[in-house]
């Protein structure tokens, strides 16, 4: 089951939430509320450009600490800026130079810049539930190789606990419980209301099973990876 971006809103099946609600149970699941903002509007740009089909732990994490620490200026949107006419960025992470992936990284900060999002708490702010979150998002879409997921991953990392980015570790854990059908939305809506049975926040069970289905995959199970921006 892959992700679509072309569903509407569709009702959630409550026997796919009751699957669901007896699979977290079976396994264990914790959902713990914890915050997972970065303050570094460098590294979280580069962590949503570069997780689609990566390896988080051993490819992408490294890189984004790696920004983190050598451009602490980077914190904030202009200093990312001046980085990124500074230094060669292929050359900095260590990544393909024709890779797209590089193309999304200015995009991002380009339209970032546009928005006149600087920080991430402004960025977090922008994803209100309302009007600027609408224009914030339709602006995020429109860069080439930027979909749903992504745009959901920037919400999160920016502090949000109120989405889900729905990817293989989402996908195969819903698979799990018994329930592989669906797109992205419909996917997405079952998460939320699974998470609302069990009293947390979107974001905390997204995470629950994140971390569950990456330390499953890291054995040699299915769900490693992310799937398609």
């Amino acid at each position: 089951m892959k992700p679509s971006n072309s569903a509407g809103p569709r009702a959630v099946d409550r026997g796919d939430v009751g699957r669901v609600l007896r699979h977290v149970a079976a396994l264990g699941l914790e959902c713990r509320e914890v915050e997972r903002r970065s303050d570094h509007i460098g590294g979280l740009i580069v962590d949503a450009a570069l997780q689609p089909r990566a390896k988080y732990a051993t490819t992408v994490l490294p890189r984004v600490r790696q920004v983190i620490a050598d451009w602490p200026d980077a914190d904030v949107l202009e200093g990312f800026v001046r980085r990124l006419d500074a230094h060669d960025l292929a050359d900095f992470l260590r990544w393909k130079r024709t890779s797209r992936k590089l193309t999304v990284i200015r995009d991002l900060t380009a339209t970032l810049s546009a928005l006149e999002l600087r920080t991430v708490r402004e960025l977090g702010a922008a994803y209100d539930g309302a009007d600027r979150e609408r224009e914030t998002r339709r602006a995020l879409r429109e860069i080439k190789f930027v979909g749903p997921k992504t745009v959901d991953y920037i919400a999160i990392l920016a502090g949000s606990t109120d989405y889900s980015a729905v990817d293989t570790h989402i996908l195969g854990f819903v698979c799990g419980a018994g329930v592989c059908a669906g797109d992205y939305r419909a996917v997405g809506g079952l998460i939320r209301r699974v998470a609302g049975e069990l009293g947390c926040s979107v974001g905390a069970l997204d995470a629950a099973i994140w971390n569950h289905m990456s330390k499953r995959g890291a054995h040699g199970g299915a769900g490693a990876g992310a799937t398609s921006l």
